[in-house]
């Protein structure tokens, strides 16, 4: 049975657009962490700071999104299971990427432990947050949440 989620924009779900935002940004704000690390320069650290707090920022919509069409989700499933994986994993992620956040807390250069930490913690989430990925992939494309059957325009009795 499929299923569609509660959240859509002119018949589109909102869930998967929002989400594009700190699916990008958040590991992009890594790659300003390794360069600012090989380089030393401190644009790419300003880089990574601003990337991670909008990546953050964006979360939130992606987050409240997520939880209102899983609360359209069949209970006791498969589907319901998957989604409570996803779910986890990706607030786990977050949870990680904000730890980060917090720790270089500002555009200057991190160093000593705060350095070792903020990283550490961003390759986590970045981990995580591609576990998280795959699992909302899942809910999609194996199990139909939040989509529709395809209607063939032949058989919608149009003659």
């Amino acid at each position: 049975m499929k299923q569609r989620g509660k959240m859509r924009f002119y018949g589109h779900p909102v869930h998967p657009i929002v989400t594009h935002f700190p699916m990008a940004l958040l590991p992009v704000s890594l790659l300003g962490d390794l360069l600012g690390v090989w380089t030393g320069a401190s644009f790419w650290w300003s880089f990574s700071f601003y990337n991670l707090a909008i990546g953050l920022v964006m979360s939130i919509p992606a987050l409240i999104t997520g939880m209102i069409d899983f609360l359209a989700i069949p209970q006791k499933g498969i589907a319901e299971r998957t989604a409570m994986s996803h779910m986890t994993v990706i607030i786990t992620s977050i949870a990680m990427y904000t730890g980060s956040f917090f720790i270089r807390f500002g555009v200057e250069i991190p160093s000593g432990w705060r350095l070792m930490s903020s990283v550490s913690l961003s390759l986590l989430g970045l981990i995580f947050l591609l576990i998280g990925g795959w699992l909302g992939g899942q809910l999609v494309y194996r199990h139909s949440v939040g989509s529709e059957p395809m209607i063939d325009k032949s058989e919608s009795g149009k003659s």
